[in-house]
């Protein structure tokens, strides 16, 4: 009786410990700091943020890191900016960066939806927009992948980045597996193994509405308006040092409809946080 009763606590107990290590856990390994240095730029140490205020119309720029990626949902399994693998590794698919805007002229503003982000090399990409997401997780079925992966423990992720960027990403929570259907096979006589993975739309579904509610799309602000939203940008090779973020011609509209237009510039630096 006595053993029947130690197996069941070693079995509860490592139950347990199986489901705590395959739980999410974020780590900073690449994170963005502000650039000092541009003449009207005022920088916040404490958040890494940087704001420009332009004839009463200040714009905020904040980096998130994969921390504050991940404290977006409370679900994990439905962050669209996120990638989660099996043993709860997680890693940001996006350079992604939290914008402010404040109205405080008498004016009208429009700002466009699109910013741009530029490395030292003259590389620059645009921020994608809502449609991107939309359209990645319209019209979902099976999809198999193959990919070259001899003990593949030696690595971190077991599937290649590029896999990640999709709803087809696997997911693995300890309480409900139900969102990650998946199987493979080998090739024989080769390395090659084939993954067969059938994606849950009612997840999907749920990150497509967290990018609708999330992903900056411009627009018109009166007197006294705010703006939020997020700039999702194709995340940035771990090569990219410094940048900087550009939202081109930002229309100030006054009261006898005069119009001018600045361009809102934010310099960053890419950092990779090395472990001791």
């Amino acid at each position: 009786m006595m053993y029947r009763k130690f197996l069941g606590i070693f079995a509860l107990i490592t139950t347990i410990s199986i489901l705590a290590g395959c739980a999410p856990k974020p780590q900073v390994e690449i994170y963005m700091e502000p650039v000092v240095g541009r003449k009207g730029a005022e920088i916040d140490a404490q958040t890494g943020s940087i704001s420009v205020e332009r004839r009463g119309v200040q714009i905020t720029l904040e980096p998130l890191d994969e921390v504050e990626l991940f404290e977006l949902t409370e679900d994990p399994r439905i962050n669209p900016y996120l990638g989660i693998d099996r043993w709860g590794n997680v890693e940001p698919l996006y350079t992604v960066f939290g914008i402010h805007i404040e109205n405080r002229s008498n004016s009208r503003v429009i700002v466009d939806p699109t910013a741009i982000l530029m490395d030292l090399n003259g590389e620059q990409s645009a921020s994608l927009p809502y449609d991107y997401f939309k359209e990645l997780y319209e019209n979902l079925e099976p999809r198999t992948v193959a990919f070259y992966d001899p003990g593949y423990r030696r690595y971190r992720y077991r599937y290649p980045r590029s896999y990640y960027r999709s709803p087809y990403r696997p997911y693995y929570h300890p309480y409900n597996y139900r969102l990650g259907y998946q199987y493979y096979r080998r090739y024989p006589y080769t390395g090659y193994r084939l993954y067969d993975y059938y994606p849950d739309p009612e997840a999907a579904n749920h990150e497509r509405m967290i990018a609708r509610e999330t992903v900056f799309d411009g627009g018109q602000l009166f007197s006294g308006a705010q703006r939020d939203g997020l700039l999702v940008f194709d995340r940035l090779d771990i090569g990219a040092t410094d940048v900087k973020v550009i939202l081109p011609e930002v229309q100030i509209i006054n009261k006898k409809k005069k119009r001018s237009k600045s361009d809102f510039v934010f310099d960053f630096r890419q950092v990779v946080n090395v472990k001791e």
